[in-house]
């Protein structure tokens, strides 16, 4: 089976088992919030979306017969495990629970940009280098989506914007708040960059692009 495993298919599973290892942080931390609730609505997600996969070697879990389509499923999953996880954890535990994600997306960053600077394989002193970086941790769609477009490239300053959320139709199928979740997934994007160099700094704006709404992210010098 292996041998029909590429390098890009284990970078894009190794993406997934990021939102894996972000969701097991979420509970532990809801856990101390919650007790037993953070288990009834862990329970309820794996429910509707099955547990997380074994932390396991790819070709220990994949579909041979059809790599795209299990790697896009998998992504669809723990998507939307994850987000139907935080809104049973807010739906049960109240405002609270918010917080509580917050921390665990900003501490999961923090753990990630920590492995990233470990490698010593992406140049942290240049915008272009933390933008290569996040695009090995942050899970954004299958390659083939090509969601982003870079309107700025410098060592200063990486401006890239998305007429769409990849993630969004998994929030949404989750019954998830969608601008509750892309706050929690900015605040990874930024630990990640913070940790990774404290002088660049994450930042999302809102644009309008040929009369759509358009997201616009930057990572820039401070």
């Amino acid at each position: 089976m292996s041998a029909f495993l590429a390098p890009i298919h284990y970078w894009l599973y190794n993406k997934i088992r990021h939102v894996i290892e972000r969701e097991q942080m979420i509970f532990e931390a809801a856990s101390e919030l919650c007790g037993g609730t953070a288990e009834e609505a862990r329970a309820q997600a794996w429910q509707s979306y099955g547990e997380p996969l074994p932390d396991a070697d790819l070709k220990e879990h994949i579909d041979q017969s059809n790599i795209h389509g299990w790697l896009q499923r998998q992504i669809n999953i723990a998507e939307s495990r994850e987000a139907a996880f935080v809104q049973a954890l807010v739906d049960n535990c109240g405002d609270a629970a918010i917080d509580v994600a917050q921390k665990a997306f900003r501490e999961h960053g923090a753990h990630a940009a920590r492995h990233a600077d470990s490698q010593g394989k992406y140049d942290t002193a240049s915008a272009l280098g933390l933008y290569k970086a996040i695009n090995d941790y942050y899970l954004n769609g299958m390659p083939c989506d090509q969601a982003d477009a870079v309107l700025e490239s410098t060592a200063d300053r990486m401006v890239w914007e998305s007429e769409v959320c990849l993630q969004e139709p998994n929030w949404k199928r989750a019954g998830a708040d969608g601008k509750m979740m892309k706050k929690l997934y900015n605040e990874w994007l930024t630990a990640f960059i913070s940790v990774l160099n404290p002088g660049f700094a994450f930042r999302q704006a809102a644009d309008t692009h040929a009369g759509a709404a358009v997201n616009r992210y930057e990572i820039t010098r401070v």
